[in-house]
């Protein structure tokens, strides 16, 4: 007996081995919480490193949270 089932294989590989995540998270209460989520790749720790450093610098020079913290959502007026 004959098998004609084909089997295929992928390989799902990054060329980026080191990923770095980190949350910014202010505020303690469910309504008064503003979480940012970072994450950083590269084939390099200490790039790497220096990439979320630099990434979460500017996040806080170009006051991204206090952007975000400002923005409330717009009432339905229906």
């Amino acid at each position: 007996m004959t098998d004609n089932t084909e089997t295929r294989h992928t390989v799902s590989e990054s060329a980026d081995k080191i990923v770095l995540k980190t949350s910014l998270k202010r505020g303690s209460g469910t309504r008064d919480q503003d979480k940012i989520d970072v994450k950083c790749k590269g084939s390099d720790p200490e790039e790497t490193a220096a990439q979320l450093a630099q990434t979460l610098a500017a996040l806080e020079a170009e006051g991204v949270a206090q952007t975000l913290r400002g923005t409330q959502p717009e009432e339905d007026n229906e």
